[in-house]
């Protein structure tokens, strides 16, 4: 995949706005000339740039008294059928958050800050989180297109991206609260969850790599019906098979 003029001058300004402090190596600096004037923002949640990360505490919900994970079937970015709550998430400490291939605004910062969140984890030795990226644009979203998204941010092994029909990925996205009825409108929050505790929150996934990688943490720590730090208690409930 290869990422357009306009989408490296976005992550590159996503970096000077202090949004991420990395992006993937194969996006490269707008050259001499180029003009950075400003992003298109959307409207609800899916904005870019500064506005984002400005507005990321007013636009990142409560965090949930209850999830109800559905156990619908979606497709890896290798193309494997798996079961969304069964396979990647019953008993593990995840972290979701919602993109489309294609966008240009808020998608290429989130899955940048989710690479760099589990490119620090893993370098101290903390291996027990998933990260999951769920399309919002299941009819463009193919399991190809998520593969090679997934390599151009450098995504590690513990990291999946799904996609599937429209009917399964709404039963996730009403789970997590997402309006993806317009895919431009999705938000830029992250759900973290602990389901051998029962423990969910939200963050922002504009915030700063280390805010979230401490976000992440504190969930991975948490004890059976405690929430860690910076997470509101919760109960998860995951659905039996479809």
């Amino acid at each position: 995949m290869k990422p357009t003029g306009r989408l490296r001058r976005i992550l590159y300004l996503s970096v000077i706005a202090g949004l991420l402090p990395a992006v993937p190596a194969s996006f490269a600096a707008p050259q001499s000339g180029t003009q950075t004037g400003p992003m298109p923002a959307h409207v609800h949640h899916h904005e870019s740039g500064a506005a984002a990360a400005a507005g990321d505490e007013e636009k990142t919900p409560a965090g949930p008294s209850r999830i109800a994970i559905p156990d619908v079937v979606v497709t890896d970015q290798q193309g494997k059928k798996v079961r969304f709550y069964s396979d990647l998430v019953r008993g593990r400490t995840v972290a979701v958050n919602f993109i489309f291939t294609t966008c240009t605004t808020i998608c290429p910062p989130l899955t940048a800050n989710f690479a760099r969140v589990q490119k620090t984890l893993l370098e101290r030795g903390k291996t027990g989180v998933h990260f999951i990226s769920v399309s919002v644009d299941p009819e463009g979203d193919t399991p190809e297109k998520m593969k090679s998204y997934a390599e151009l941010f450098h995504a590690q092994p513990g990291w999946t991206f799904v996609t599937g029909t429209r009917s399964d990925l709404e039963q996730i996205w009403r789970a997590f609260s997402v309006n993806a009825t317009v895919k431009q409108d999705h938000p830029a929050a992250v759900a973290i969850g602990n389901d051998a505790a029962h423990v969910w929150t939200y963050a922002s996934g504009l915030a700063s790599a280390v805010k979230l990688t401490a976000a992440v943490e504190a969930m991975l720590e948490t004890k059976d019906g405690a929430a860690g730090a910076g997470a509101r208690g919760a109960t998860n409930q995951g659905s039996g098979p479809q």
